[in-house]
């Protein structure tokens, strides 16, 4: 199957710190840098989930006592599972796929050090291995950031790399002085 075979269901844009349960085939799509998305399929029902975390740990607080739960890994990974038990799925027949976790895409090497895309990418393979889920797909780390697609009920994910960020800030930057230079003249 292509992508352009979505055409015809519905589509989501998922948001940093959003998760988003499907019990109908719907196209959800994100970007990502250092963040994760995490998918979640479950083949004999066709309900599939996906977050889009960006840090890796909340730092003891529940799920009931954190506003937006889907912006850290472990509470992101924890309602998604909840979820789809609350739906008759069985964890062990769950797909399970990894996305994002670049580094180096600020270009401050003060950020970078903190490795918040790998520790991202951790914090979701210690989730699952903690619970027996096995990871069936991951595509992660580098320097680029990535533009992904879910069809939820069958799992497919698309992915497209996108050009360093670092970069493009700077290619804009130099443009933008570009033109004031020439508009100077």
């Amino acid at each position: 199957m292509k992508l352009e075979d979505c055409r015809h269901y519905p589509k989501v844009f998922l948001h940093t710190g959003d998760c988003f349960l499907a019990v109908r085939p719907t196209v959800v799509t994100t970007v990502l840098g250092s963040c994760v998305a995490v998918t979640m399929t479950d083949s004999r029902t066709g309900f599939g989930c996906i977050c889009h975390a960006f840090l890796p740990d909340s730092g003891g607080n529940g799920v009931k006592d954190e506003p937006q739960p889907c912006r850290f890994v472990n509470l992101a990974m924890e309602n998604m599972l909840a979820s789809m038990q609350r739906l008759g799925v069985n964890s062990r027949g769950l797909t399970v796929k990894i996305f994002g976790g670049a580094g180096g895409l600020s270009g401050n090497a003060v950020h970078d050090t903190f490795y918040v895309g790998q520790r991202n990418v951790v914090a979701v393979e210690e989730f699952l291995a903690g619970r027996g889920i096995p990871l069936a797909a991951m595509d992660v780390g580098g320097e680029h950031g990535r533009k992904i697609h879910f069809l939820t009920h069958p799992g497919h994910v698309w992915v497209k790399r996108l050009q360093r960020l670092s970069s493009s800030l700077a290619a804009s930057a130099k443009a933008g002085r570009d033109r004031r230079k020439g508009s100077r003249a």
